[in-house]
């Protein structure tokens, strides 16, 4: 399996800041995206799906975000953050970081003197040559982080020498002069973004490039120069974005970022129900997370110009009403400057008399007020709290104004009932419905998927539950995956080929059933043929397969009795290769009537509103990889065989 390359922590965090709660993406997240090799790979990879077959010479740095929505960068983002926490021990990885950007700077700029047609490819491959050093991979497969990254380059579907930066990267110099320009001025930077000033000041009577191809095109002079501007260039993003920050405690930060992003997330997700749930959220979320309880969710009433107290939820009703004119309530004052304001009992003696009482009301050390909506919707939210939990708030107020912000904007208006429409226009609805919901329900599920890489970190690669909480965090990406796919034309959904272990397969799936057959009083045995070929097939079809097997296997036997899944590798009599999946129970059997149709979409007696899919399903699954499926059953028990093409 090919290692998983890893986002720099501090950009990935930079990220996570701009991400969160966002619904469209702009160009100061294109920037971010050209800062990091990985994040620009996966970038790529989404402009290239929509762009297959396209040149990149004309490409520039705005198009990353072609290929992309929020939704999914997000998911790249937060994968990039577990992946992270996963791999602790790769965190000084990260010192490859400065020479790739600053051969990105220098690939630009050669292709700015050389007048390529486009520098931003350039930067993009500059960055893209460094990709082997940013994989966690085993130290005893020192091969394996550059295989991984050619291939990674190989797959994108664009009509660019990009790939070949790096399969040329190491060649001697006179073997290109007759490569394509990219790979020229692009293998220089590489070669020129390891001297540092130092070296280049001791080769001052040689040349810089040892007679490198674009020594007759640009003389020694330029590259020094270009070198000291890049350096300068380097610098510059660095002190913009703090990226120089020791590995553990960028690692931290990340850690921090991705509570926030959290945050931002629960917020938004919880404004598409209604603004009152969506700042009773917020309300629970200070609460839960910062310690900032006792909340009074005061709104502008356009009228009168006061601020009136509105219910809000379980918590107390306080009836209170403050004049926007002349007042100088922290409310008030939030509401006129759009920013968290904090007042503290012991600092800010000249503090409204309002605020210091309901600070002593709720026994607190502060209170924190917190501008929520938008346009014509708007008001405040105020919490009480400890001196620490006051300084939290102080440390990024503007966090908690974003928070407000995105609790307080009005939710989208919903589609148009397709009673009202044509049945060619109900259907569209019911499409943009479920596309709608799939996008929202990736909102959630993220969420769960960042507390439990949180949670991971917490508990430590040795943790008890450590295998436990990957096969949920598997068991959610396939969600995910499944969830997007709706989201998507059928057309449109790719083919997710990667090489399956369907043995491993197997042993997880019974750790995730285990309760079910266990409280059933069944017993689940194996019988899995080691040193089976590994499948290249989509894993999440082969898991759904095996899974429905299982489960309506798990259903027909009754307490007291087994249910066996067993594993072979078999060739036929053309000699051509298969594995073999048996999943056996020990149940009544299936009447006749049933099995003439078992495979059909059906109404079943198994109740509990259950639709008679699975099979139907799995037959389905089974053939778009090439495989089949047939069963045998009798008096004492059902067995299902699946047959796949191992190649």
């Amino acid at each position: 399996m090919a290692p998983p390359f890893l986002i720099n922590s501090v950009v990935l965090a930079q990220l996570l800041k701009e991400l969160g709660g966002r619904k469209t993406l702009d160009e100061s997240i294109a920037r971010l995206l050209m800062l990091d090799p990985v994040l620009a790979l996966r970038a790529l990879e989404g402009y290239a799906q929509s762009h297959a077959g396209q040149s990149l010479q004309l490409f520039r740095l705005a198009d990353l975000l072609q290929g992309l929505d929020a939704s999914t960068l997000k998911s790249i983002a937060t994968t990039g953050a577990t992946d992270r926490f996963t791999h602790i021990a790769y965190a000084n990885r990260h010192a490859a970081w400065l020479p790739a950007l600053r051969s990105a700077v220098l690939s630009r700029m050669l292709a700015e003197k050389l007048h390529y047609p486009s520098p931003d490819e350039a930067w993009l491959a500059g960055l893209l040559i460094w990709l082997p050093g940013f994989a966690a991979a085993s130290e005893f497969s020192p091969d394996l982080p550059r295989l991984a990254a050619q291939a990674a380059l190989d797959e994108l579907p664009l009509r660019s020498f990009l790939p070949d930066v790096l399969r040329y990267r190491d060649l001697q110099p006179e073997r290109l002069l007759d490569a394509a320009p990219l790979v020229q001025m692009v293998v220089a930077a590489h070669r020129l973004a390891q001297m540092s000033l130092a070296e280049v000041a001791r080769k001052s009577e040689n040349p810089l490039l040892n007679a490198l191809f674009l020594v007759s095109r640009v003389d020694q002079e330029t590259l020094r120069d270009m070198l000291t501007l890049a350096d300068q260039q380097v610098n510059a993003l660095s002190a913009q974005y703090r990226l120089e920050q020791s590995s553990e405690k960028a690692i931290a930060e990340l850690g921090l970022e991705l509570i926030r992003y959290n945050q931002l997330e629960l917020a938004a997700s919880a404004m598409q129900e209604n603004q009152s749930v969506a700042i009773l959220t917020l309300a629970r979320l200070l609460a839960s997370h910062e310690g900032l309880a006792d909340p009074i969710y005061l709104k502008l009433n356009q009228r009168t110009d006061f601020l009136e107290a509105q219910p809000l939820g379980e918590h107390p009703f306080a009836s209170l009403s403050i004049r926007v004119e002349g007042s100088n309530t922290a409310a008030v004052r939030a509401l006129a400057s759009r920013s968290t304001v904090i007042v503290t009992e012991a600092a800010d003696q000249d503090a409204a008399v309002l605020d210091r009482q309901l600070i002593r009301q709720a026994n607190a050390d502060g209170l924190v007020a917190i501008p929520v909506g938008e346009a014509s919707n708007i008001g405040v939210l105020l919490v009480c709290g400890s001196a620490a939990a006051i300084a939290a708030v102080a440390a990024m107020p503007n966090h908690y104004a974003r928070m407000g912000e995105l609790a307080g904007r009005a939710p989208p208006v919903d589609l148009v009932a397709g009673a009202e429409k044509g049945a060619e226009e109900q259907t569209d609805v019911l499409s943009s419905r479920v596309r709608r919901a799939a996008h929202e329900i990736n909102n959630p599920l993220g969420i769960i998927k960042n507390y439990l890489a949180i949670l991971k970190v917490k508990l430590g690669d040795d943790a008890p539950i450590s295998d436990e909480l990957r096969i949920i965090y598997e068991e959610l990406d396939r969600i995910v995956r499944i969830v997007r796919g709706l989201s998507r034309n059928q057309a449109e959904a790719p083919v997710v080929a990667e090489l399956a272990d369907l043995n491993a397969l197997i042993q997880d799936l019974v750790k995730v059933t285990q309760p079910t057959w266990q409280n059933k009083g069944i017993v689940v045995s194996t019988v899995l043929t080691p040193g089976l070929a590994h499948l290249t097939n989509d894993r999440d079809k082969l898991k759904q397969i095996v899974l429905n097997l299982m489960l309506n296997a798990i259903e027909a036997t009754p307490s007291g009795g087994t249910v066996r899944i067993e594993t072979a590798a078999l060739f036929n009599h053309r000699h051509e290769h298969f594995i073999e999946v048996l999943v056996s129970d020990s149940g009544p059997g299936i009447s006749p009537a049933i099995a003439e149709q078992i495979f059909n979409p059906l109404d079943t007696a198994k109740g509990d509103g259950h639709a008679g899919l699975g099979l139907s399903i799995v037959k389905s699954l089974t053939e778009s990889m090439q495989g089949s499926i047939i069963f045998k059953t009798t008096a004492t028990g059902t067995t299902f065989q699946i047959l796949l093409p191992s190649n």
